[in-house]
């Protein structure tokens, strides 16, 4: 229920926060790395302020990312892509709740004594791909030159830099038949996908065969990996989205699809057979719970990826934010009961494990990530942000980074 991502939420953050920040240097056991490393320094993109894509500003001086644990590993980025929670991130989205968590961090962890706003200058970037070059002492699970893909978690700096820092549980080894800018492509919306269906819906292999999912907005990021995670759990699956992508969404595993454009779309979803969930990459706007929950079986799930916790905060402020989410909560849950259906919100965590399942059936071929045609490069990561924001993707937009960087 959405109490448990509340739940979820505030125990990651105290975890986090009761984790000692390791403070000691790590020794690089590399002969490869950089006098840009040595000096401590990297290239990156980062915003000061939020707003739009003029706040970007690349800089070669900015501070390596900070090993955080002995569990950590420094990782040289060579490839990335854009989500849209980067767009929402440069417009504000968060910013409260995140650097709430940041000024208590520094006042439980560091010694701090006054809240201050602590989140600027802003790396942005989820997704990455790349090299491991320095571990931290308690790192078992890879070594020095290891070439792994992840999506960091939000209130660490991000990937849209010459290096990032993440830990070692929330890494994998890369695919070993794709390439970099594929496994750049990945992660994010793959965790996201998986956790919204597996954890907090609780289809898995044994109870998932035969059932039937709908999926709103098949064709996008996060639902053109959820409709594949579907079909290998052997269920049966309906894709919503547009119609000039039938074909291609079909191919991936969808046996059904309508048109979201059509005026009787709901109509004609009625009179289909029920579901046993349904699982919302899109938000409330147009496809509410209530709206959707009759399409579902007695007991299926509503589970959607669009929360309103970081919106409430930025809108209300920090306890006036958590109370309305708690209540929205509350609710829906209700609601949903009262109709003998579920309702859940979901969203990803940093995972190795699910990364690593993942890789299992990326390797099996069981699992592709759609990339867009249009490339770009390091040095043009804002552009690539703009043809994302402006509808002209078509598939995950990837960002290779130069080798000499």
């Amino acid at each position: 229920m959405p109490l448990v991502f509340l739940k979820r939420s505030v125990y990651t953050a105290i975890k986090s926060i009761s984790e000692p920040i390791y403070s000691s240097p790590i020794p690089s056991t590399t002969t490869t790395t950089t006098t840009t490393t040595a000096s401590g320094r990297m290239q990156a993109w980062i915003i000061y302020y939020y707003g739009n894509n003029q706040q970007f500003t690349i800089s070669d001086s900015v501070q390596l990312p900070i090993i955080l644990s002995p569990n950590d590993v420094l990782i040289k980025v060579s490839a990335s892509s854009i989500n849209q929670i980067d767009i929402r991130r440069r417009e504000g989205y968060g910013g409260k709740l995140i650097n709430a968590y940041q000024s208590m961090k520094a006042i439980l962890q560091l010694g701090g004594s006054k809240v201050d706003k602590l989140e600027f200058p802003i790396i942005l970037g989820r997704d990455f791909c790349g090299e491991i070059i320095r571990k931290g002492p308690n790192v078992t699970k890879f070594n020095i030159g290891d070439k792994v893909y992840g999506a960091l978690n939000v209130i660490r700096q991000g990937s849209f830099a010459q290096y990032c820092a993440a830990g070692e549980d929330e890494i994998c080894i890369k695919p070993n038949n794709i390439s970099d800018e594929e496994a750049a492509a990945l992660p994010l919306v793959s965790l996201t996908s998986w956790y919204a269906i597996q954890k907090f819906s609780g289809f898995n292999e044994q109870n998932a065969l035969g059932k039937r999912a709908l999926v709103i907005g098949a064709s996008g990021g996060v639902g053109h990996i959820a409709t594949q995670l579907f079909k290998n759990l052997g269920m049966e699956t309906t894709a919503l989205c547009s119609a000039d992508s039938f074909d291609y969404i079909r191919q991936i595993g969808a046996e059904d699809t309508v048109n979201y454009k059509q005026k009787d779309w709901l109509t004609e979803l009625s009179q289909k057979p029920k579901y046993d969930i349904i699982f919302d990459t899109v938000g409330p706007r147009y496809y509410s719970f209530e709206l959707m929950s009759p399409l579902l079986n007695q007991g299926g799930t509503f589970v959607t990826i669009i929360t309103p916790v970081f919106r409430n905060v930025d809108k209300y402020g920090l306890v006036s934010g958590l109370s309305r989410t708690a209540y929205k909560a509350v609710k829906q849950t209700l609601y949903g009961l009262s109709n003998g259906v579920n309702y859940r919100w979901a969203a990803y965590s940093a995972d190795g494990n699910v990364l690593s399942k993942i890789k299992t059936l990326v390797e099996q071929n069981k699992l592709k990530v759609k990339i867009d045609s249009q490339k770009f490069s390091f040095e043009q990561i804002p552009e690539a942000i703009s043809y994302v924001e402006n509808g002209s993707a078509k598939g995950k937009v990837v960002i290779k980074y130069s080798s000499v960087l």
